[in-house]
């Protein structure tokens, strides 16, 4: 038998007598006839599949005028952006808060950023809130009040949009046909043309944008993008994909060799493993890794699918953390925070007394030294009477490259005076600290102390109890919003 004739994978059961198979370029491609019936397929399905209970998912008519599509424009790209590292189930609340807030761009751009952080509160990767501000105050500034009505545009003009958020909003509302490539997208990518690559690589992204470019219809562009998400959110799943009801199955190249290997297996290929000869794989892809010849039946899954990469492991960090609380007789008691600088990690965002540590898996009375000493230095604290301080224990907050160790200390203090606020430090009540945009691992820290008051006194408490909040009551209903696992 000829390479010629074992030039797909696909073709295992007709290259198993001559040993060898071919793997190039090529077999990533995407012919006219598949083109035309993926974008069919898919279409169907979306049509009757697609989730309706997103807020920002409307139907859309090109012939509005640019004020209107300007309009949905900017709708979809504030949901894009909160989509970003986030599950549809937690946007859906963000972004009906957001749009109640700023129904449009010209309400964003006129907000203030503490406004804007603190509607965010929650969503993480906080950096993006302050784009999309800065993004609304440059299209209103300079653009009049409309986004750009191309992907090209969209991400040269617009600071924080990348190449799929301006893909996305360009299909979606103006009808470019224009590509789009997330996470979802490159897993159903990957396996209907089984590519074989680390999906992190700047070649094998080119690969994925080129393949989907090959696959955005002229007609509707903006339907099929979100049919391609949809499937990989819902069908063409990390784990356990759901093949049966796979719209593309066929064309699919993946599942393709699945299916040939269960043949092979009926037919005893893989049981005499010692006996046959093994296959030569002649590979010739320039973006694909080799493959591996000793694979057994299991390993021809789906899933195997785009090819796991090692992840680096996130660096360790530690600090300490020193939730201030300052007692007034006839007063509610006050917390301390301040801002933290404008860039960096959890730019803009407020937080406890923060003290970050060199040496990791310090001891508490270290950390109290260090602690006392930074208060002073910082924020000018000197304390009249010995404070009541307690370990709280600690908290771990896992960010995309640090792994953060917040080790909290509750320091009680009683003081007879007003303290002014300064310049980026305050001090705020407890209803206020809980609607301030305080990071994620910090409001873990407050829980903390929380949950040490209901079981715990100090003679300051004593003297002024804090305050609970009501307890809300609610009616859990079968309508509860899931997670996606995308």
């Amino acid at each position: 038998m000829t390479v010629n004739k074992c030039q797909e994978l696909n073709d295992i059961e007709e290259c198993v007598n001559s040993n060898r198979l071919y793997h190039s370029d090529k077999y990533h491609e995407i012919s006219e006839v598949e083109q035309t019936r993926i974008q069919k397929d898919l279409l169907d399905w979306y049509h009757v599949e697609k989730r309706l209970t997103m807020p920002w998912r409307k139907d859309n008519d090109l012939s509005w005028d640019r004020q209107a599509l300007g309009q949905r424009a900017y709708e979809v790209w504030v949901s894009e952006i909160m989509l970003q590292q986030t599950q549809v189930a937690t946007v859906i609340s963000f972004y009906n808060r957001w749009m109640e807030a700023f129904p449009t761009i010209h309400d964003l751009a006129s907000a203030d950023i503490e406004r804007v952080n603190t509607l965010w509160a929650g969503l993480g990767y906080y950096s993006r809130a302050k784009r999309l501000w800065e993004g609304a105050q440059k299209v209103v500034n300079q653009l009049d009040g409309l986004l750009p009505n191309n992907a090209k545009d969209l991400q040269a003009e617009i600071p924080g949009v990348g190449r799929y958020t301006a893909g996305a909003v360009a299909s979606i509302v103006f009808g470019q046909s224009t590509p789009v490539v997330d996470g979802n997208v490159i897993r159903v990518l990957a396996r209907i043309r089984a590519i074989h690559a680390d999906p992190k690589k700047a070649k094998t992204i080119d690969l994925f944008w080129d393949i989907a470019a090959s696959l955005v219809p002229q007609s509707k562009p903006g339907d099929f993008n979100q049919a391609l998400m949809e499937l990989g959110a819902r069908v063409c799943t990390p784990q356990n994909p759901d093949c049966s009801h796979c719209p593309i199955q066929k064309d699919c190249r993946a599942f393709k060799q699945l299916e040939l290997v269960k043949s092979l297996s009926k037919n005893g290929f893989f049981a005499e493993k010692k006996k046959r000869k093994q296959i030569e794989i002649e590979h010739e892809c320039s973006t694909c890794h080799a493959l591996d010849t000793n694979l057994v039946e299991d390993d021809y899954t789906v899933t195997r699918y785009p090819l796991k990469v090692e992840k680096k492991a996130p660096r360790d960090e530690e600090c300490a953390v020193s939730i201030v609380e300052r007692i007034s007789p006839n007063k509610e008691p006050l917390y301390l925070i301040s801002k933290r600088p404008e860039t960096g990690l959890l730019a803009g965002l407020w937080e406890f007394p923060t003290l970050e540590l060199t040496s990791l898996e310090s001891k508490y009375n270290e950390r109290v030294k260090g602690s006392s000493e930074y208060l002073k230095m910082r924020y000018g604290l000197e304390f009249d009477t010995t404070p009541h301080r307690q370990d709280l224990g600690n908290v771990v907050h896992l960010f995309s490259h640090i792994r953060k160790v917040y080790h909290i200390e509750w320091i009680q203090y009683e003081h007879g005076k007003d303290l002014d606020d300064e310049k980026d430090v305050k001090w705020v009540t407890l209803e206020e600290l809980k609607i301030s945009p305080i990071p994620t691992g910090l409001k873990k820290a407050l829980k903390l102390l929380e949950k040490y008051k209901t079981t715990t006194s100090t003679p300051l408490t004593k003297k002024t109890p804090v305050k609970k909040a009501p307890v809300k009551r609610t009616i859990k209903t079968e309508d509860t919003p899931t997670k996606r696992a995308a």
